[in-house]
């Protein structure tokens, strides 16, 4: 019986398995609206653009994922140096209005 015990307790053993025995109720309670909601999302993923194309093969196929990443890390470079340029500028230019 000392292996049923869980964390070497006989309390976390419980408290597992009530949360076992509810997620399963839960699972069987709602097993209509569960099933409704996975087949809304599987009609709703169908109509997707998927950023890669399933004819291609190789890297070709991602090429519009690749392209698109690309574009939002130099993006975000960009804006980042600006950022930092545009910090370093203020400080610098508070900094001497406060030597005043």
């Amino acid at each position: 019986m000392e292996a049923w015990k869980i964390g070497g307790s006989w309390l976390w053993t419980a408290v597992l398995g009530g949360l076992t025995l509810t997620a399963v109720f839960l699972l069987f309670r709602y097993r209509a609206s569960i099933a409704k909601f996975l087949g809304e999302v599987r009609g709703e993923l169908a109509k997707c653009s998927w950023p890669w194309d399933p004819t291609e093969a190789g890297v070709k196929k991602y090429r519009e994922l690749i392209d698109s990443t690309a574009v939002v890390a130099m993006t975000t470079l960009v804006l980042a140096a600006y950022t930092s340029g545009f910090d370093f500028l203020i400080t610098r230019v508070v900094g001497w209005l406060v030597k005043f």
